[in-house]
């Protein structure tokens, strides 16, 4: 297996996000919640980072696509689909907490 610069360049900037990320949690400046989910996410990137080939091979396999940079497409179009619909869902409860408090 041929080591590319990414390969290691990217798992380190992941590990110094997650390193900023636990030392904003213990300043309490992040919830538990926030806190695990970019743990996970940083260590998906340093993962897929580390193993590109692999992983994308087996994500076109699993979604019955012939080529593995389409099954990344399609995966990385689903997951900005996902944080659209969260971000939208965010906003509007804000709308609604706000439209409450300003009745009170």
């Amino acid at each position: 297996m041929e080591i590319r610069i990414f390969q290691i360049i990217v798992p380190l900037v992941a590990l110094l996000f997650i390193i900023g990320l636990i030392t904003r949690y213990r300043k309490a400046k992040a919830s538990t919640a926030e806190t695990l989910l970019s743990i996970m996410f940083w260590i998906a990137v340093g993962v897929f980072a580390l193993f590109p080939d692999k992983i994308s091979n087996f994500l076109a396999k699993i979604f019955g696509i012939k080529d593995n940079v389409n099954a990344i497409i399609f995966v990385g179009l689903g997951l900005l689909f996902y944080a659209q619909f969260a971000m939208y869902n965010l906003i509007k409860e804000q709308q609604r907490s706000l439209t409450k408090l300003t009745r009170e």
